[in-house]
């Protein structure tokens, strides 16, 4: 079965939307020459700019999303460019909706419920599940493609493009906050979505002055809706590290690929760095990283295993997991990262 133009369903979150990115790589290593387009919210498709492996992105406006006229105009766009198959990897009833609508001969999903008389094709598990009883995220979303008949095998890559005027903007800012030729740089990401994915403020400020004292500047970034972390992080940070508060998405993308390490919390930041090929440490706390960090060395983990692990919760009254994780052990492991990254 042959395909010339594809879209791709994934409309949200950030680190959702990057794991996606691996899939064009592997279709168009099926199907050379197949257009990859993929569907995100709008306040996501500025992450997919200027990627060489995707043809087009289709922006939904995230503040109308639920209007009905703007719905309906939407969707004609999307039939109008006439897919040859659409692959949903999210599968809530509205992208059940749109890949029903969108005309594709091929309409590839999840068997869920109330949603799969969308598709035309389902995806079921092709390898067995982890001890949770859940499977590899990128798994999963090799499924729709082996749904077609591909074997979708020679490994599975995440990637993100920085232009070379976003690293020359990037690389003046760093120069002004007085970055010397050569000197290390490690990106530090404090936020998460949910409170029980944080590791303490207060141990991010500690593997700070554990970086520096080891001859590497850190660079603390927060996003759009960590202001009061910010500030608390700034009563706290010494004066040579630097502090970027709510960059654009496409800013935050230029410090990390700038950057010779990233150390994130589990969360869309911490996506972005192997997407573009920055040694990443990912923290994690309840969530599962034989789940959702999918990527091989020098790319690292911070886990501690203990017996409430694996449970998934957005708030925790103990966050015993994450106090399990102390400065010293990070520390080193970000230590051994700093010197992976591959420079051209």
């Amino acid at each position: 079965m042959s395909f010339q133009k594809i879209l791709i369903l994934r409309p949200r979150f950030l680190g959702d939307v990057v794991l996606a990115t691996g899939l064009a790589d592997v279709i168009r290593r099926d199907q050379p020459g197949a257009q990859v387009w993929y569907l995100v919210e709008d306040t996501f498709a500025e992450a997919l700019q200027a990627h060489p492996g995707i043809a087009g992105v289709l922006a939904l406006q995230t503040r109308r999303k639920n209007d009905p006229f703007y719905l309906f105009q939407f969707q004609k766009g999307i039939r109008s460019l006439k897919f040859d198959a659409v692959l949903d990897l999210f599968g809530n009833p509205r992208t059940a909706q749109m890949s029903f609508w969108s005309g594709a001969p091929v309409r590839v999903g999840f068997d869920i419920g109330g949603r799969s008389w969308a598709y035309n094709r389902l995806a079921p598990p092709s390898s067995p599940a982890l001890a949770s009883g859940r499977r590899l995220v990128t798994e999963a979303f090799l499924d729709q493609w082996r749904a077609l008949g591909y074997p979708a095998g020679g490994g599975y890559r995440t990637s993100l493009k920085v232009t070379g005027e976003e690293k020359s903007h990037a690389g003046k800012l760093l120069e002004r906050a007085r970055l010397r030729p050569g000197e290390k740089l490690a990106v530090l990401s404090p936020g998460a979505s949910w409170p029980a994915k944080r590791w303490p403020l207060q141990r991010f400020v500690e593997l700070g002055s554990f970086l520096q004292s080891n001859g590497i500047r850190p660079l603390y970034l927060l996003g759009p809706k960590e202001g009061p972390l910010a500030g608390e992080l700034e009563s706290r940070m010494d004066k040579d590290w630097i502090l970027v508060n709510q960059p654009s998405l496409r800013g935050l993308m230029a410090f990390i690929e700038a950057a010779d390490l990233l150390v994130a919390n589990d969360s869309g930041p911490m996506h972005v760095g192997p997407a573009l090929g920055t040694p990443t440490l990912g923290i994690f706390g309840p969530g599962e990283p034989e789940i959702w960090f999918p990527y091989e060395a020098p790319h690292q983990t911070a886990y501690a295993e203990i017996g409430c692990s694996h449970c998934g919760l957005d708030r925790c009254p103990l966050m015993a997991c994450m106090d399990h994780l102390g400065v010293e052990a990070v520390g080193r492991k970000a230590l051994e990262l700093a010197s992976k990254k591959a420079r051209p």
